[in-house]
């Protein structure tokens, strides 16, 4: 054999061990490691939502996960780096959502945005007790990054809101102004009426929820 042909096979040889490296029990590594960070995320919010974040502990969320503590530490530094990533997810899903049904609801009148915007915001965060609960709740002074990435998230809601007012106004349904202070106060306002009513068993009617934040709205941008 020479020398050339020694290293073709050599490679050849490091490269199947290569890719047998990644497979486990017939199953891609990354595909494995996906699956056992969505497990961690999931047992994340729900330990967070039952004990508390101050309360909970990486060995709860690793029995709720049915996983070892050095799996844990593979995929996060501890919790608060799990519980930001699951406020970013949770926040990131509600904004997209209100997000589409602004542009899917741009032509209507102002009370059907209004009520389109609630409904996809309630629907993606308070039908799930846990995701309100920890986005809503549990962010709140859990830590100093935690809070600056809160505040941060909360700037970035104002200005799609202060856009979508904007418009309204531009088209004469509400007055011209400063719309920044008012969208503040309707976050909190909403944040508050949505974790009450995720929490609630039984929940009054979607509906009803949605009627009452209309008028916290209407009156909030209209004044």
């Amino acid at each position: 054999m020479t020398r050339g042909s020694g290293l073709s096979v050599l490679s050849g040889a490091m490269s199947q061990e290569t890719n047998a490296g990644r497979m486990y029990a017939g199953q891609p590594v990354e595909d494995r490691q996906r699956q056992r960070r969505a497990r961690f995320l999931e047992s994340g919010l729900t330990v967070f939502a039952r004990d508390g974040y101050a309360n909970s502990s990486v060995g709860a969320i690793c029995k709720d996960a049915g996983l070892s503590s050095r799996q844990f530490y593979e995929e996060f530094t501890g919790r608060e780096s799990l519980l930001l990533e699951l406020y970013e997810q949770i926040d990131r899903q509600s904004r997209d959502a209100v997000a589409a049904a602004l542009a899917d609801h741009a032509e209507e009148p102002a009370v059907k945005v209004i009520d389109a915007c609630v409904r996809a915001y309630i629907e993606a965060v308070g039908r799930d007790p846990r995701k309100a609960r920890v986005a809503l709740v549990e962010v709140v002074g859990a830590g100093p990054k935690v809070e600056k990435f809160r505040l941060e998230l909360r700037r970035t809601w104002g200005a799609l809101l202060a856009g979508a007012a904007e418009d309204a106004a531009l088209h004469g349904e509400i007055p011209t102004g400063d719309y920044e202070m008012r969208m503040l106060a309707i976050i909190g306002a909403v944040n508050y009426v949505v974790d009450a009513w995720s929490g609630t068993d039984p929940r009054p009617s979607l509906d009803d929820i949605i009627r009452v934040l209309r008028r916290i709205i209407i009156g909030a941008v209209g004044a």
